[in-house]
């Protein structure tokens, strides 16, 4: 019997939904999430350029970058489209006096509801036109002035994190990323949407904060010859 060839795979939005609910569902996953292992090296240098009173995580998945704000004395909302993941957050976050509620999507939340919107390994995720409509969203949850940060592997190389079903031979990239990103790049286009970029460069976040950060990161770039494994953009609210 021949095996059919390997073929790409279409995401749709309910395989997209199925990929991720089955994520925010799986307790063995939860030290996979960005957020979780990064979120603190990441807050330490946005910290540095801008200030965070208000925030909404899009795309909030577990809800680990929201705790780490909520412990630096930000109000924070969270939004993703997963229904699995939203109920958790909202179950275990309910007593935290900073937490401000969390939503399937984001079109709950009023206009300019924060100063600071992060969108944290989202972008990859997305194709065109969802890409300008959370773009969209997240200007109109700003307050005037207020800053868009974005995260996303930088110029990562695709198919090096492809994999293939076994049972349908579909190909997919492991953690359903569909983009690659450069720094200018991403400015671009951001700019399209409303925003003047403040930062974008690529950078090495770490699972540790102060002192322990810093000697990874210097470690890191030695070992990696100077490669900065993600992106960071910072941009204002035009």
């Amino acid at each position: 019997m021949t095996n059919p060839e390997p073929r790409e795979i279409h995401w749709t939005p309910e395989r997209v939904l199925n990929f991720w609910d089955y994520h925010g569902s799986n307790p063995a996953l939860t030290g996979q999430y960005f957020g979780g292992m990064m979120g603190r090296s990441l807050l330490d240098y946005v910290g540095r350029h801008i200030t965070i009173r208000t925030a909404v995580d899009v795309g909030c998945g577990r809800g680990h970058l929201m705790q780490f704000l909520m412990q630096r004395g930000s109000d924070v909302h969270g939004s993703d489209q997963s229904p699995a993941s939203i109920e958790l957050i909202c179950r275990e976050f309910a007593d935290m006096p900073h937490f401000k509620g969390a939503t399937v999507g984001t079109q709950a939340l009023p206009d300019a509801i924060a100063d600071t919107v992060f969108m944290v390994e989202v972008i990859e995720h997305l194709d065109d036109d969802t890409l300008d409509a959370a773009l969209r969203e997240a200007h109109r949850l700003l307050k005037p002035g207020g800053h868009l940060v974005l995260t996303t592997p930088n110029e990562e190389d695709l198919d090096a994190s492809k994999i293939m079903c076994p049972n349908c031979h579909t190909v997919f990239h492991r953690m359903q990323h569909v983009r690659s990103w450069s720094a200018p790049g991403l400015s671009a286009r951001v700019a399209l949407n409303g925003f003047r970029t403040k930062r974008s460069e690529g950078v090495v976040l770490t699972p540790y904060s102060g002192l322990l950060d810093a000697i990874y990161r210097r470690l890191y770039l030695f070992r990696r010859r100077g490669h900065r494994p993600s992106l960071i953009y910072i941009g204002t609210k035009a």
